[in-house]
């Protein structure tokens, strides 16, 4: 499963990770023998991953990680690939770990020892990286592979429900030439535990269940849902387990992923690969401003604070529209779906939102963020002034640790806007708070920067970085 694209990264100060970097003769100028232990960027290692050495860089290229099942079995085995692609550059390396809340969850397998090891030799280890010779293999294939290199390994889950557990994943496509040349590329998939034959995952097996394994022998539906995953397990035992009473929740919508819809709530496009649509959404009001592809993103209505036309696109505002917030919404996760999806002849104000590019995938993740993530950004930021309210001395600790390697320890280390009209981290955080506080919870799309809810921060830890950030030049 291919589920984010977001992502985090933290730098813990005073540790020293050496990930991969060389020339391509090959000789080591860096660490080529894999990554040490804890630089997968999960919370359990502090985030710590490859831009504590190679510093931060973007690029065109990306990291993907195939093969996390949308359900683990208990002691469920799963052939896992890391996809590392740049084509400008010459080679990679990555690491990988398994998270839950609670730790690392499951056991690695190494399947193919020439170019994977367990980043604690001799393992077993939590972490999978890289070998020198993977490195090797990797430059001397990159050309031919299209500018990537894929690395393959298996994991076994848990034998009991731990949750949701989220895969870690860095990547480093290096230049060959230098280590702060190379560029670092992170990426994460949510597993949820198979309740087996609990389909929708409410915890109890009803009728609600049954109807989901019709579907998947309906061959009149396009659609598969995620509970035809595991059907001829559930079938088997579906009949002798019937209890409960009908199902609450849908299954799409407790298998989403509520980070990723923060991301698609940004800029939908920028997360799924979709076309960039054209044109202006056919419910984008003719009070707008606003043309274009920036009418169809959630935000554009609805607002970095969640609170539309009641809040900072008031009217005065340029991206004023007339239109409610998300906040406080009283529709359901089917109904809340449902609008999302249906067209305006099935139901008033129906977004259409499938017909430009959103899977249903995508929509569940935007319910989820919207029912459960969502914040009243009031009790975080003065709605008046627009200035954070937490104590920036306690966000200094934060950014430091988090923030300083790639933004600069005064905040000038990446332009946001131009030459002539340059933005940095500390202006943003003035000019809208909003939005800060939103990227740095759920991140950026398509870029490395850090998602704080993906590494357990609560939201106040995050309006503190803001604070802080707020503190510094423009």
């Amino acid at each position: 499963m291919e589920r984010g694209a977001a992502v985090y990264h933290r730098v813990a100060l005073g540790s020293f990770i050496l990930l991969v970097a060389f020339s391509i003769n090959p000789v080591a100028i860096a660490k080529t023998d894999g990554a040490d232990s804890g630089s997968s960027g999960g919370h359990v290692g502090g985030g710590v991953n490859c831009t504590l050495c190679h510093g931060y860089n973007s690029g065109p290229g990306g990291v993907q990680l195939r093969g996390v099942p949308r359900r683990y079995l208990p002691n469920g085995i799963y052939d896992l690939t890391v996809r590392v692609f740049d084509a400008e550059q010459v080679g990679a390396g990555f690491q990988i770990s398994a998270e839950s809340p609670a730790g690392h969850e499951g056991l690695f397998v190494i399947t193919d020892a020439a170019n994977t090891q367990y980043a604690d030799s001799p393992g077993p280890s939590p972490y999978v990286t890289h070998t020198r010779d993977g490195v090797n293999d990797s430059i001397s294939t990159w050309d031919a592979n299209g500018g990537s290199y894929t690395f393959h390994f298996r994991w076994v889950a848990p034998a009991q429900d731990a949750g949701p557990v989220t895969f870690f994943t860095a990547g480093n496509a290096i230049d060959g030439q230098a280590v702060f040349g190379d560029r670092y590329y992170a990426t994460y998939a949510i597993a949820n535990f198979a309740d087996v034959p609990d389909a929708d995952g409410d915890s109890d097996v009803d009728i609600s269940d049954f109807a989901a394994y019709q579907r998947c022998f309906d061959a009149d539906d396009p659609a598969t849902p995620p509970s035809c995953e595991f059907v001829d397990e559930d079938l088997k035992t579906f009949l002798s387990l019937l209890e409960g009473p009908t199902a609450t929740l849908p299954a799409g919508y407790v298998l989403a992923d509520p980070v990723r819809g923060g991301l698609l709530y940004d800029e939908w496009w920028a997360v799924n690969g979709a076309p960039t649509p054209t044109g202006d959404h056919p419910l984008y009001p003719a009070v707008g401003q606003q043309t274009g592809s920036s009418t169809f993103r959630c935000k554009e209505c609805h607002g970095w604070d969640y609170k539309g036309a009641l809040g900072d696109y008031a009217p005065g505002s340029s991206h004023y529209t007339g239109i409610r917030g998300v906040f406080g919404t009283s529709l359901g996760p089917q109904d809340l779906f449902h609008l999302l999806k249906a067209d305006p002849t099935q139901i008033p104000n129906g977004h259409n939102m499938d017909a430009y590019g959103m899977s249903d995938d995508d929509l569940w993740d935007v319910v989820r963020m919207t029912l459960e993530s969502v914040v009243l950004t009031d009790v975080y930021i003065d709605s008046n002034t627009g200035a954070f309210r937490p104590d920036p001395g306690v966000g200094l600790n934060l950014f430091n640790e988090n923030c300083a390697f790639c933004h600069g320890f005064e905040g000038d280390d990446i332009n946001f806007g131009s030459a002539e009209s340059p933005e940095y981290i500390g202006g943003l955080a003035r000019r809208n708070p909003w939005e800060f506080l939103h990227k740095t919870r759920f991140s950026h799309p398509a870029s490395p920067m850090p998602a704080s809810d993906l590494l357990l921060w609560d939201v106040f830890e995050a309006a503190s970085v803001g604070a802080y950030s707020a503190t510094l030049q423009p």
